[in-house]
């Protein structure tokens, strides 16, 4: 540095000033000195005093230049630093403007917006089925000669005609759009708006909306309007079914108690190998209105018994109890408070429904069912069985009917992807593509798959030929063979081809108390008649969603 430097000039300059005058003063003092020398030496001593000043000058401008250059620099350290300071703040404001600010990642196609501290999130879903499908069944022939039916019910009712010529074509089995998120990080909601259904697409009605907190792990508590888990089919989410439809013995069940837009107050936990449920439901979004609804319990309790990389086991049991079937108020001509078991066969192009029970004055109802599942691999498999049960009132002269349905399928990946097991909701879920489809390549996954499903309505169901007995349900008998190809493009879009061969058993079911079931003949057939059928389907869905 420069001023360490300029102090040790100094000390030397006054070092070297003093040295001759110290010599001065000791000459001065010697009694040998002469007059001459020592005006020599004071000629000496005063040039280089002169010298001395001069050099003391020169050294105090550099000194002072120094001392100005000094000033110079520590204005401009200052203005450096205070620059910094101020580049510092505005990268910390920079900063916690960012931390601050909400955001926005991409989970596929779905964008989803989180706030900075990642407490609240919100993101749009949208599920778009589009079906279509022939149906090859015997040509229509006089309602007086042609006895096949559909669904119990009077005059007006479309499946006294639609059972005789289905309606092929396509429709949206599924249009939903909808929002989900959190709230305050222990809050989750949702709503979706459905804009579509079985036959028709419209009015938009609610297919969920509901609130859950989930504070207290591993348990959530969910309110409002959603689809509460009835069984493993039930569990599997829409995007995933290895068919077109769910198998008619579960969705018998899930519709008991349960279904869509099924308004309800549960509590759901799941751990790594576990899942449960029980709900308390109400009616439907789109029920029509009665004078009490109906009040049912719906539970299911899953558990993986055995998991690796390569394999999963599923095991698990679920029910439904209606404690208290909805009234239809005292003027109702049928049963007062009903219950009622019926299905379409596995295809919805046509909303159709080929086995009824017709509706049960009942004091409860219920369901019970075991699951399994597993998947090696590649592979998969699948199957329930239910008993389905009314309780009559203690007044009936007439046993409880009970019935039962049951169904097996299973899968072969031919890409070699598996079907992801989900323990959270105890089902299998879609695969997911090695190689998705692209402008540059690839297969995607394909998936062929094959199911059985038989569902048993009567109790008992008689004679042919012979009018229903006193205590008889009718509702038929229903067996479907169902070849399914599945062509996976990617996590969001899926082309679905079904074939199904469906066949159903099912008599006349006038009885003495209700003789004309379709309404005043040729509407009803004659009694004991043979009202099912054979006929094969062919189906297709395409499928997108996020």
């Amino acid at each position: 540095m420069p001023v360490p430097k300029l102090s040790l000039r100094l000390a030397i300059l006054t070092t070297l000033l003093h040295a001759p005058l110290a010599a001065h003063a000791a000459a001065d003092t010697s009694p040998l000195a002469s007059p001459g020398a020592a005006n020599t030496s004071n000629e000496e001593l005063a040039r280089q005093l002169q010298v001395l000043q001069e050099t003391l000058a020169e050294q105090q401008r550099l000194l002072a230049q120094q001392a100005a250059e000094i000033e110079r620099l520590r204005k401009q350290v200052e203005g450096s630093a205070g620059a910094d300071a101020k580049v510092e703040e505005q990268a910390r404001a920079a900063k916690l403007a960012a931390q601050d600010a909400p955001k926005i990642t991409m989970n596929g196609p779905r964008p989803t917006i989180t706030s900075a501290d990642g407490r609240n999130s919100f993101a749009p879903r949208v599920i778009v089925h589009m079906d279509a499908a022939d149906y090859r069944e015997d040509r229509e022939g006089p309602v007086a000669i042609d006895f096949r039916r559909g669904s119990v019910g009077g005059a007006g009712n479309r499946e006294i005609n639609s059972a005789r010529d289905f309606s092929d074509g396509a429709y949206f089995r599924r249009a939903r759009l909808g929002f989900e998120g959190q709230i305050a990080r222990d809050f989750n909601y949702r709503l979706m708006l459905e804009l579509a259904g079985a036959g028709t697409e419209g009015p938009t009605r609610i297919n969920d909306a509901w609130i859950a907190y989930s504070g207290w792990a591993p348990f959530t508590i969910q309110l409002g309007a959603f689809s509460p888990p009835a069984n493993m089919d039930d569990g599997t989410s829409v995007d995933s079914l290895a068919f077109i439809e769910r198998a008619s013995p579960a969705e018998l069940s899930r519709a008991l108690g349960g279904g869509d837009g099924r308004l309800g107050l549960g509590v759901r936990g799941a751990g790594q190998r576990w899942m449960s449920s029980i709900t308390l439901t109400n009616r439907a979004v789109n029920d029509a209105e009665v004078f009490d609804a109906q009040l049912a319990v719906v539970s299911r309790f899953g558990a993986s018994l055995l998991t690796s990389a390569d394999y999963n086991l599923h095991a698990g049991v679920n029910g439904t109890w209606v404690f208290e079937p909805a009234d239809q108020g005292s003027s109702a001509t049928g049963a007062r408070t009903p219950a009622r078991f019926r299905e379409r066969p596995e295809i919805r192009v046509d909303s159709t429904r080929l086995i009824d029970t017709g509706s049960i004055d009942a004091d409860a109802a219920h369901v019970a069912g075991l699951e399994f599942g597993a998947n090696w691999r590649n592979f998969y498999v699948q199957a329930e069985h239910f008993w389905y049960g009314v309780e009559r009132p203690e007044a009936a002269p007439f046993d409880d009917p009970d019935f039962a349905g049951y169904y097996l399928q299973g899968s072969w990946l031919i890409t070699g992807e598996s079907r992801r097991y989900d323990p959270a909701t105890g089902a299998f879920q879609a695969p997911r593509p090695f190689v998705p489809v692209t402008s540059s390549g690839g297969l995607g996954a394909w998936e062929l798959a094959l199911r059985y499903s038989h569902a048993d309505l009567n109790h008992p169901a008689g004679v042919a030929g012979l009018i229903a007995p006193p205590d008889a349900v009718r509702g038929g008998e229903q067996s479907i063979w169902s070849l399914g190809l599945n062509w996976t493009l990617n996590p969001n879009v899926r082309l679905l081809f079904n074939y199904l061969r469906i066949d159903v058993d099912r008599l006349n079911p006038a009885s003495l108390a209700t003789p004309q079931p379709f309404g005043a003949p040729p509407a009803t057939p004659t009694v004991g008649a043979q009202i099912g059928q054979e006929l094969d389907v062919f189906a297709l869905r395409s499928q997108f969603s996020f």
